[in-house]
C-alpha cells in the first residue's frame, strides 16, 4: 500500500502498543507520520530521555513525529510551566512541528499561554489549543472564551472532528469559529459518541476534506480510532486509509 503523506497516526488507536510495536504495525498501513503522546499510551514518549534515539527509532520505520501532546499546566503553575515548556523543546528535538498545548482550566489556560508562547519563541514550532470531550475545552462557548482570553495570534488551533461531535457540536460550527487558525485537524467517524470504523458513521469526512481543501488547508489530518471492537483495529485502519483515499483525498 503506497503512502498517504498527509495522514498521521494517533496513538490512541492501539494504547496497548509499545512504540516499536505500534510503528511496526502502522508502517504497513502506509503511515509515515506519527503523532506523540507523553502519557497514557505505552508508546509515549518520555521526555527526560535521548530525542535522537526516539528520531532515529521512527525513522528506522520509515517515520517522523509530526505532532506533540505537552503535559498539561496545572495549579503548580511554575513547575508545570516549565515542564510545558521543556516538552516543547523535547519535541522540537525529536522532529515535531506542531504542539498541542493543554491546562487544567481554562483560566490557566488564558494565564499560561502568553507565557508558555514567549518562552517558545524561535523555536519553530506551531502550538495548537485542542478541544477534547469532558476538558475545560468541550464546547465552542469554551473555545471561544479561551481564544478571547489569550487573544495571542501565535496560538492556532487543532480542529478535533470527533470530540466535537461526541459534544454535539458538527465539525462545520467547529471550523467556522476556529477558520484560519486551524493548523491541524484530528478526524474520526462516530454514531454519537462512539468511534465507528471509517465511512460507517454520522461523521462527513469526504465534506470536511472538501471544504478544507478549497479553503487551502495544507496541513496534517491526524487518523484516530477508538472502536468498541478493539481488537480490529488494524483492519479497519487498512480500510481507513483506503476509504480516505478514495473518498477524501482526491484532488490533493
Amino acid at each position: 500500500m503506497s503512502t498517504v503523506d498527509t495522514l498521521a497516526i494517533s496513538p490512541c488507536c492501539n494504547p496497548e502498543l509499545t512504540l516499536e510495536e505500534a510503528l511496526a504495525a502502522y508502517a504497513p498501513l502506509g503511515f509515515t507520520q506519527f503523532e506523540a503522546f507523553t502519557t497514557w499510551a505505552k508508546s509515549a514518549l518520555d521526555i527526560t530521555a535521548d530525542p535522537d534515539a526516539y528520531a532515529r527509532l521512527a525513522a528506522r520505520h520509515g517515520f517522523r513525529f509530526t505532532s506533540f501532546h505537552l503535559p498539561p499546566v496545572d495549579d503548580d503553575v511554575d513547575a508545570s510551566l516549565a515542564r510545558a515548556v521543556n516538552a516543547a523543546r523535547f519535541a522540537k528535538a525529536v522532529g515535531a512541528r506542531i504542539v498541542l498545548f493543554k491546562a487544567t482550566s481554562r483560566r490557566l489556560y488564558i494565564g499560561a499561554a502568553g507565557p508558555f508562547l514567549d518562552a517558545i519563541e524561535g523555536l519553530g514550532l506551531t502550538p495548537v489549543l485542542q478541544n477534547h470531550y469532558g476538558t475545560p475545552i468541550s464546547s465552542l462557548e469554551d473555545f471561544r472564551e479561551v481564544l478571547a482570553g489569550i487573544g495571542d495570534a501565535r496560538m492556532k488551533t487543532l480542529l478535533e472532528v470527533g470530540q466535537f461531535h461526541a459534544a454535539g457540536v458538527s465539525w462545520r460550527a467547529g471550523y467556522e469559529l476556529l477558520g484560519t487558525s486551524v493548523a491541524l485537524v484530528h478526524i474520526k467517524d462516530q454514531i454519537g459518541r462512539q468511534s465507528v470504523p471509517y465511512g460507517r458513521g454520522e461523521i462527513d469526512l469526504p465534506g470536511l476534506f472538501a471544504q478544507l481543501r478549497a479553503d487551502g488547508y495544507t496541513g496534517d489530518y491526524v487518523v484516530e480510532m477508538e472502536v468498541a471492537d478493539r481488537e480490529n483495529t488494524l483492519r479497519y485502519l487498512a480500510e481507513a486509509v483506503v476509504y480516505l483515499r478514495e473518498q477524501c483525498l482526491e484532488g490533493r
